[in-house]
C-alpha cells in the first residue's frame, strides 16, 4: 500500500499495458481514474480495481479531444481529491509502408500516440503544478529508440516524439521551479499483451506478404535479437511504472526506461 492516498490517472487503461499498470497501482493503494474511448473496457478494469479495494472511476474519453482530457483531469481532482500520477497508455499501432501509407493513416497514428500524450499531460499539469508534485509516465517503445521491422514508420516516429516530449518537459518543469514533478518514459519491448499480440502484415522468406500474430512475428524476426529470448509480460511494465511513482524515484526524470529483455541497450 505504498501509494495509499494517491490518485492515478491512466489513459488507455482498459486493456494491455494500461490495464496491467492500473491494477498494479490499485494493489499499491492508489485511487484510479481510468480513461479510454472504449468505455466498457475501463468499466471492467475499474471493477477489477474495486475488487482489490481501490476506489476507481471509469471515464469514456478520447485522447484526440483536448476537452475530454480536461474533463478527465477535472474529475480526478474533484471526485478523487488530487492528481498525483498520470500514465499515458493510450496508443495505436497503425502499420504501413511509408511510401504507400495514406496521409490520414499516418496523421491518425501521430495524433493518438504523440498529440494524445501531449493533450493528456497538458490537461493534468495545472493540478500537478498547483500541488507542486506529481509523476508523469509516458509510454514510448523500443521503436522510440530505433527503426523497426514490420512497417512501423508512423508508429516509430510517434514514439520517438514521445521520448523527445518527455525529456523536454522534464527539463522545462525542473527549470521552472517544479522539481517535484518528474517525467519519464517507459519503453516496452515486445509485450505479450495488447498491440504486441495483434496480427500484422510481414513478408515471408518467399517474398509474399502475409498476416501473422504478434508471437509469431517475435519468434520469426525478433527473438534472436533479444538476449533474454522471450517476450515481456505486461506486469513487468507495470512494475517499472510503480517504481516511477514512488518517493525512491524522485531523482529520476527525463529518462527513457527500456523494459525489453535487453533488445535495446541504452
Amino acid at each position: 500500500m505504498r501509494l495509499k492516498g494517491k490518485v492515478a490517472v491512466v489513459t488507455g487503461g482498459g486493456s494491455g499495458i494500461g490495464r496491467a499498470i492500473a491494477l498494479a497501482l490499485a494493489r499499491e493503494g492508489a485511487a484510479l481514474l481510468l480513461a479510454s474511448n472504449v468505455e466498457p473496457e475501463v468499466r471492467a478494469v475499474a471493477r477489477e480495481a474495486e475488487a482489490l479495494g481501490a476506489r476507481a472511476v471509469a471515464l469514456g474519453a478520447d485522447v484526440t479531444q483536448l476537452a475530454d482530457m480536461d474533463v478527465m483531469a477535472a474529475r480526478a481532482a474533484t471526485e478523487l481529491g488530487s492528481l498525483d500520477v498520470l500514465v499515458t497508455c493510450a496508443g495505436i499501432a497503425g502499420g504501413g509502408l511509408l511510401a504507400e501509407q495514406p496521409e490520414p493513416d499516418w496523421t491518425r497514428v501521430i495524433d493518438v500516440n504523440l498529440n494524445g500524450t501531449y493533450r493528456a499531460i497538458r490537461s493534468a499539469l495545472p493540478q500537478m503544478m498547483k500541488q507542486r508534485e506529481g509523476r508523469i509516465i509516458t509510454i514510448s517503445s523500443i521503436y522510440g529508440r530505433m527503426g523497426g521491422f514490420g512497417y512501423v514508420s508512423a508508429y516509430a516516429a510517434s514514439k520517438h516524439g514521445v521520448i523527445g516530449l518527455t525529456r523536454a518537459l522534464a527539463t522545462e518543469l525542473a527549470s521552472q521551479g517544479y522539481p517535484g514533478i518528474t517525467v519519464n518514459a517507459l519503453c516496452p519491448g515486445y509485450v505479450r499483451a495488447g498491440m504486441g499480440m495483434a496480427p500484422r502484415k510481414v513478408r515471408s522468406r518467399e517474398g509474399v506478404m502475409e498476416e501473422v500474430g504478434g508471437e509469431e512475428v517475435f519468434e520469426r524476426h525478433i527473438k534472436r535479437r533479444v538476449p533474454q529470448r522471450r517476450m515481456i509480460e505486461a506486469e513487468e511494465i507495470a512494475a517499472a511504472a510503480v517504481f516511477l511513482t514512488l518517493p525512491e524515484s524522485r531523482g529520476v526524470t527525463g529518462q527513457g526506461m527500456n523494459v525489453d529483455g535487453g533488445f535495446v541497450m541504452s
